[in-house]
């Protein structure tokens, strides 16, 4: 799943946050995600995944509706956690390729990993650990919105 903006040549930095609202004013005025979205990532992509998780459970009411949105925004954050590996992951590939190339001249891509992984300094192992745990809180909180969610629907109204 895409996150960011196919460009950023427009990105100027600022000093102010977003202006967000209140987790409370999201369960009365829909959804809050402003504050979920950073300033690279594409506004439009997110609305579309929203929309998906909405066709798919199709809420009935508000109450459904903000697990909805939970669940959009958790399948967000569980993108960017794993973008998160995967770009340290790549660095450290990228970093080490010359000396990988030397050593092992035909190394395969599982050694490469191998290797990669073996020399992450302790900041980055520290930044994917980091990232894997978040990763699965995220994957626990969205099962349990879904399995709501489905409890919701199932009684009868």
């Amino acid at each position: 799943m895409e996150l960011f903006k196919q460009t950023t040549d427009d990105f100027k930095p600022s000093r102010r946050f977003l202006q967000t609202t209140g987790a409370e004013n999201a369960l009365l005025l829909g959804d809050d995600s402003a504050n979920l979205i950073t300033c690279i990532e594409d506004q439009a992509l997110f609305s579309g995944l929203r929309d998906d998780v909405h066709q798919n459970f199709i809420p009935a009411n508000r109450f459904e509706q903000h697990l909805a949105d939970s669940i959009a925004e958790e399948l967000w954050r569980k993108s960017r956690y794993a973008l998160v590996e995967t770009t340290a992951l790549s660095a450290a590939i990228e970093r080490d390729w010359e000396a990988v190339k030397k050593e092992c001249p035909n190394a395969d891509p599982a050694y490469r990993t191998y290797v990669a992984f073996r020399s992450m300094d302790a900041r980055d192992a520290a930044c994917v650990r980091t990232g894997q745990d978040f990763e699965n809180r995220s994957w626990r909180r969205s099962r349990a919105d879904i399995a709501a969610l489905h409890a919701l629907k199932a009684k009868p109204r």
